[in-house]
């Protein structure tokens, strides 16, 4: 390749890109279908009226507290007052309630070994 006056070494030697300029890269293809997948579907009005009605019958209802909420909620507290054991005997009864909380348990006998030396709360 020849190097005349105005031309930048390596240049790209386009007919239509002038001395010195380096040609544009062109925008990538759009996959098919992606354009239809970005803009928002709005669902038929009945439809919408439908859905609205069959959600209001059934979100109304107040959450009322299971059992198993209050023994989790217990044995969060006994765990940050820095009662283990009784924070794990709090969660086993939850998990005897039904409750899913076997993770919690594990995690507290990891930090058992170390009972003595973590801080005690107020009682």
């Amino acid at each position: 390749s020849s190097s005349g006056p105005g031309r930048l070494h390596g240049a790209s030697s386009h007919a239509h890109s002038p001395p010195g300029v380096l040609a544009r890269a062109r925008p990538l293809p759009v996959p098919r279908g992606a354009r239809a997948m970005s803009t928002a579907r709005v669902l038929p009005k009945a439809t919408r009226d439908r859905l609205e009605k069959e959600r209001g019958l059934g979100v109304a209802r107040p959450s009322i507290a299971s059992k198993t909420d209050a023994l989790e909620k217990e044995g969060m507290e006994l765990a940050q007052s820095g009662n283990l054991r009784g924070a794990i005997e709090k969660y086993l009864e939850c998990q005897a309630q039904g409750g899913n909380v076997m993770h919690k348990i594990e995690t507290l006998r990891r930090f058992l070994v170390y009972e003595y030396f973590l801080p005690k709360g107020k009682r």
